[in-house]
């Protein structure tokens, strides 16, 4: 007890320095996520509007914002491959479906541990909370599987729309921009940001279209 008492200032020093820290951490995390929304958007936001993307302050919405991305990928591949292709509703449908897991998997959670703690209270036997819990758990399992593979998906869709904006934006650093995206996440918004307004690998704008495909195509035709 009297070795306490003697350490007693100096814990207690470590414990405010510690909670000081863990703040200073938090708030730093929290601005730096901020910065990359920002970022990020704003670089989207910019491309798609100049570009003639059609419903570009969907940059600016989670989730939503991957429809940008896609369509900027989708314009590229139709403007110079001659290509139709689908991302923006690949990469929104994956998306949804993430998002849909991920609310179940809480939903789920929420129960399980509202039914452990009931049961806990009424002094149920450890038989009874295990057959409570039990379900749930494998409830939440059955959900984090799948959303693993759908969340692989969209991660290897998006960085193949990432790919072409780059090629769009400056084909000459496409790939070292993808590779360190991908290694270092927190670089991507700076890339797109400080590349929003090149057009390096883009052709000129045409006054008329060549062809207009059958379908809605997301972006504006005039670009062509």
């Amino acid at each position: 007890m009297s070795y306490y008492h003697e350490f007693e200032p100096y814990i207690e020093e470590f414990m405010d320095y510690s909670l000081g820290a863990g703040l200073l951490s938090n708030a730093f995390s929290s601005l730096l996520s901020i910065a990359v929304y920002v970022l990020t958007s704003l670089a989207l936001f910019t491309v798609a509007k100049r570009r003639g993307i059609k419903n570009a302050w969907l940059s600016w919405i989670p989730v939503l914002n991957c429809w940008i991305i896609g369509s900027l990928s989708d314009q590229y591949r139709y403007v110079v491959k001659g290509e139709v292709k689908n991302k923006r509703k690949t990469l929104l449908t994956l998306n949804i479906i993430i998002w849909l897991l991920s609310v179940g998997m809480i939903a789920v959670l929420a129960v399980m541990i509202f039914k452990a703690m009931g049961a806990v209270m009424s002094g149920s036997p450890e038989d009874v909370i295990f057959e409570l819990v039990l379900g749930p758990a494998l409830a939440i399992v059955g959900l984090a599987l799948p959303m693993a593979g759908v969340g692989i998906a969209a991660t290897v869709v998006r960085y193949m729309a990432m790919y072409d904006i780059y090629t769009s934006c400056t084909p000459q650093n496409n790939v070292v921009f993808l590779v360190l995206s991908i290694i270092f996440r927190v670089t991507e918004p700076f890339f797109l940001f400080f590349t929003r307004n090149k057009d390096d690998g883009m052709p000129p704008r045409k006054q008329e279209p060549n062809y207009v495909p059958p379908q809605d195509p997301g972006y504006d035709p005039e670009y062509l």
